[in-house]
Protein backbone atom coordinates (compact mmCIF):
# COMPACT_ATOMS: atom_id res chain seq x y z
CA UNK A 1 0.00 0.00 0.00
CA UNK A 2 1.27 3.65 -0.79
CA UNK A 3 0.94 6.67 0.55
CA UNK A 4 1.72 10.18 -0.22
CA UNK A 5 4.01 12.53 1.79
CA UNK A 6 4.21 16.28 1.25
CA UNK A 7 7.73 18.04 1.98
CA UNK A 8 9.31 21.11 1.19
CA UNK A 9 13.26 21.54 0.39
CA UNK A 10 14.67 25.10 -0.44
CA UNK A 11 10.77 26.07 -1.14
CA UNK A 12 10.21 23.85 -3.08
CA UNK A 13 6.71 21.58 -2.71
CA UNK A 14 7.55 17.85 -3.15
CA UNK A 15 4.86 15.50 -3.14
CA UNK A 16 6.30 11.72 -2.76
CA UNK A 17 4.62 8.75 -3.64
CA UNK A 18 6.26 6.00 -1.13
CA UNK A 19 6.27 2.59 -0.72
CA UNK A 20 8.18 -0.28 0.27
CA UNK A 21 11.07 0.08 -2.69
CA UNK A 22 13.31 -1.82 -3.81
CA UNK A 23 16.44 0.16 -3.49
CA UNK A 24 18.62 -0.45 -0.32
CA UNK A 25 19.07 1.39 2.55
CA UNK A 26 22.38 3.43 2.99
CA UNK A 27 24.66 4.07 5.70
CA UNK A 28 23.79 7.91 7.19
CA UNK A 29 23.52 9.97 10.17
CA UNK A 30 21.33 13.03 10.21
CA UNK A 31 20.56 15.23 13.01
CA UNK A 32 18.70 18.83 13.65
CA UNK A 33 18.14 21.28 16.36
CA UNK A 34 15.23 22.83 18.08
CA UNK A 35 14.12 20.69 19.07
CA UNK A 36 17.46 17.97 19.25
CA UNK A 37 16.65 14.92 17.00
CA UNK A 38 19.03 12.28 15.68
CA UNK A 39 18.50 9.60 13.33
CA UNK A 40 20.72 6.86 12.14
CA UNK A 41 20.05 4.81 9.07
CA UNK A 42 21.69 1.82 8.21
CA UNK A 43 21.30 -1.69 6.09
CA UNK A 44 19.59 -3.16 9.43
CA UNK A 45 17.16 -0.44 10.65
CA UNK A 46 16.12 2.81 11.42
CA UNK A 47 17.07 4.41 15.02
CA UNK A 48 15.34 7.62 15.62
CA UNK A 49 15.43 9.45 18.84
CA UNK A 50 15.02 12.95 20.21
CA UNK A 51 16.18 14.85 23.79
CA UNK A 52 13.11 14.53 24.84
CA UNK A 53 12.91 10.73 25.07
CA UNK A 54 10.62 10.07 21.75
CA UNK A 55 12.15 7.19 19.71
CA UNK A 56 11.37 5.17 17.01
CA UNK A 57 13.14 1.83 15.69
CA UNK A 58 12.69 0.14 12.61
CA UNK A 59 13.97 -3.40 12.26
CA UNK A 60 14.51 -4.26 9.80
CA UNK A 61 14.43 -0.95 7.82
CA UNK A 62 12.21 -0.72 5.44
CA UNK A 63 13.76 -0.07 1.95
CA UNK A 64 13.64 2.96 0.31
CA UNK A 65 11.52 4.46 -2.57
CA UNK A 66 14.90 6.79 -4.37
CA UNK A 67 13.74 9.46 -7.41
CA UNK A 68 15.58 12.68 -8.28
CA UNK A 69 18.10 12.00 -5.64
CA UNK A 70 15.41 11.79 -3.05
CA UNK A 71 14.96 8.87 -0.36
CA UNK A 72 11.90 8.19 1.14
CA UNK A 73 11.49 5.37 4.16
CA UNK A 74 8.23 5.17 5.39
CA UNK A 75 5.97 2.81 7.98
CA UNK A 76 3.53 2.80 10.35
CA UNK A 77 4.54 2.19 13.93
CA UNK A 78 3.08 2.01 17.73
CA UNK A 79 3.27 5.60 17.54
CA UNK A 80 1.60 6.02 13.64
CA UNK A 81 2.95 7.14 10.54
CA UNK A 82 6.74 7.73 10.13
CA UNK A 83 8.97 8.76 7.56
CA UNK A 84 12.30 9.63 6.52
CA UNK A 85 13.06 11.83 3.77
CA UNK A 86 16.95 12.30 2.27
CA UNK A 87 17.57 14.37 -0.42
CA UNK A 88 20.44 14.99 -1.67
CA UNK A 89 20.76 19.06 -0.82
CA UNK A 90 23.39 20.78 0.54
CA UNK A 91 21.99 21.54 4.25
CA UNK A 92 23.71 23.85 6.70
CA UNK A 93 23.43 23.50 10.00
CA UNK A 94 21.67 25.73 11.89
CA UNK A 95 23.79 25.94 15.18
CA UNK A 96 27.02 25.64 13.54
CA UNK A 97 26.92 27.18 10.41
CA UNK A 98 28.46 23.98 9.14
CA UNK A 99 27.46 22.82 5.05
CA UNK A 100 26.41 18.77 4.96
CA UNK A 101 25.58 17.29 1.74
CA UNK A 102 22.23 15.80 2.74
CA UNK A 103 19.16 17.70 3.88
CA UNK A 104 16.80 15.07 6.05
CA UNK A 105 13.31 15.73 6.97
CA UNK A 106 11.57 13.32 9.73
CA UNK A 107 7.61 13.25 9.53
CA UNK A 108 6.70 11.64 13.05
CA UNK A 109 2.67 11.67 13.57
CA UNK A 110 1.96 15.58 13.52
CA UNK A 111 5.90 16.23 13.92
CA UNK A 112 7.72 17.47 11.04
CA UNK A 113 11.48 17.89 11.65
CA UNK A 114 14.00 19.35 9.12
CA UNK A 115 17.99 18.45 10.14
CA UNK A 116 21.24 17.86 8.00
CA UNK A 117 23.12 14.50 6.94
CA UNK A 118 26.26 13.01 5.88
CA UNK A 119 29.46 14.54 6.15
CA UNK A 120 30.90 17.44 5.75
CA UNK A 121 34.21 16.45 4.35
CA UNK A 122 32.57 14.79 1.26
CA UNK A 123 31.39 18.57 -0.03
CA UNK A 124 35.25 19.19 -0.08
CA UNK A 125 36.81 15.82 -1.24
CA UNK A 126 38.53 15.87 -4.61
CA UNK A 127 40.23 18.27 -6.83
CA UNK A 128 39.66 21.50 -7.14
CA UNK A 129 40.37 24.64 -9.87
CA UNK A 130 41.13 27.80 -8.11
CA UNK A 131 39.10 30.42 -9.29
CA UNK A 132 39.44 33.55 -7.32
CA UNK A 133 41.66 35.08 -4.54
CA UNK A 134 40.42 37.50 -1.99
CA UNK A 135 38.20 38.29 -4.23
CA UNK A 136 39.98 38.73 -7.67
CA UNK A 137 40.09 36.47 -10.35
CA UNK A 138 43.17 34.62 -11.08
CA UNK A 139 45.68 35.64 -14.01
CA UNK A 140 44.62 34.48 -18.06
CA UNK A 141 46.68 30.72 -18.23
CA UNK A 142 47.34 30.17 -15.16
CA UNK A 143 45.74 27.45 -13.37
CA UNK A 144 46.07 26.91 -9.27
CA UNK A 145 44.20 24.30 -7.81
CA UNK A 146 43.45 22.38 -4.77
CA UNK A 147 42.68 18.98 -3.58
CA UNK A 148 41.48 17.86 0.03
CA UNK A 149 42.03 13.63 0.45
CA UNK A 150 40.31 11.52 2.79
CA UNK A 151 43.07 11.51 4.93
CA UNK A 152 43.43 14.55 5.44
CA UNK A 153 46.40 16.38 3.37
CA UNK A 154 45.73 18.89 0.75
CA UNK A 155 47.90 19.31 -2.09
CA UNK A 156 47.55 21.26 -5.25
CA UNK A 157 49.60 24.03 -7.53
CA UNK A 158 50.01 27.05 -6.28
CA UNK A 159 50.31 28.89 -9.85
CA UNK A 160 53.84 28.61 -10.00
CA UNK A 161 54.89 25.71 -7.46
CA UNK A 162 53.17 22.60 -5.96
CA UNK A 163 52.32 22.86 -2.50
CA UNK A 164 50.57 20.34 0.44
CA UNK A 165 49.64 20.46 3.81
CA UNK A 166 47.08 19.27 6.35
CA UNK A 167 43.07 20.13 6.93
CA UNK A 168 40.97 19.32 9.75
CA UNK A 169 37.28 19.69 10.10
CA UNK A 170 35.52 20.04 12.80
CA UNK A 171 32.14 21.16 14.41
CA UNK A 172 33.42 24.35 14.91
CA UNK A 173 34.76 24.93 11.33
CA UNK A 174 37.81 23.98 8.58
CA UNK A 175 41.63 25.15 9.33
CA UNK A 176 44.36 24.48 7.00
CA UNK A 177 48.10 23.80 8.44
CA UNK A 178 51.79 22.91 7.75
CA UNK A 179 51.59 23.73 4.20
CA UNK A 180 54.52 23.73 2.44
CA UNK A 181 55.67 24.13 -1.06
CA UNK A 182 58.61 23.46 -3.26
CA UNK A 183 60.62 26.66 -4.69
CA UNK A 184 60.70 27.36 -8.38
CA UNK A 185 60.81 30.93 -9.64
CA UNK A 186 57.94 31.97 -12.27
CA UNK A 187 56.93 35.08 -12.99
CA UNK A 188 56.40 37.79 -10.30
CA UNK A 189 52.58 37.94 -11.33
CA UNK A 190 52.34 34.39 -10.74
CA UNK A 191 55.07 34.63 -7.65
CA UNK A 192 52.61 37.52 -6.07
CA UNK A 193 49.33 35.63 -6.99
CA UNK A 194 50.54 32.13 -5.21
CA UNK A 195 51.41 34.47 -2.47
CA UNK A 196 47.92 35.24 -1.38
CA UNK A 197 46.54 31.99 -2.06
CA UNK A 198 49.68 30.27 0.51
CA UNK A 199 48.58 33.04 3.37
CA UNK A 200 45.00 32.90 2.13
CA UNK A 201 45.31 29.20 3.60
CA UNK A 202 46.41 30.62 7.16
CA UNK A 203 43.62 32.44 8.08
CA UNK A 204 40.63 29.90 6.65
CA UNK A 205 38.03 29.72 9.46
CA UNK A 206 35.18 27.85 7.77
CA UNK A 207 33.66 26.80 4.22
CA UNK A 208 30.54 27.18 2.82
CA UNK A 209 28.93 26.14 -0.36
CA UNK A 210 27.60 27.72 -3.37
CA UNK A 211 24.47 27.25 -5.62
CA UNK A 212 26.43 26.72 -8.67
CA UNK A 213 28.05 23.27 -6.00
CA UNK A 214 31.29 25.63 -5.42
CA UNK A 215 33.37 25.73 -2.43
CA UNK A 216 34.18 29.14 -0.95
CA UNK A 217 36.93 29.06 1.94
CA UNK A 218 35.95 32.16 4.20
CA UNK A 219 37.93 33.88 7.10
CA UNK A 220 37.07 34.20 10.57
CA UNK A 221 35.94 37.33 9.43
CA UNK A 222 33.15 36.28 7.36
CA UNK A 223 35.58 37.14 3.96
CA UNK A 224 35.69 34.89 1.02
CA UNK A 225 39.52 34.19 0.95
CA UNK A 226 39.40 31.33 -1.89
CA UNK A 227 36.65 30.28 -4.37
CA UNK A 228 36.85 26.93 -5.55
CA UNK A 229 35.24 25.46 -8.71
CA UNK A 230 35.69 22.33 -10.59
Amino acid sequence: MSKRIGVTLGGASLLLLCAMGAAQAASLTARGNEPSWRVDISDERIAFGMLDGESVTLEPAPAPTVSNGISVYSATTDQGAFALVVADKVCIDTMSGMPHPKTAIVISGERKLVGCGGEPADLLRGEWRVEEIGGKAIIAGSEPSLAFEADGSIHGNGSCNRFFGTFTLTGEGLTVSQVGATMMACDQGLMDQEHRLLQAFKTVGRFDVGDDGGVRLVGHDGRVLVKLGK
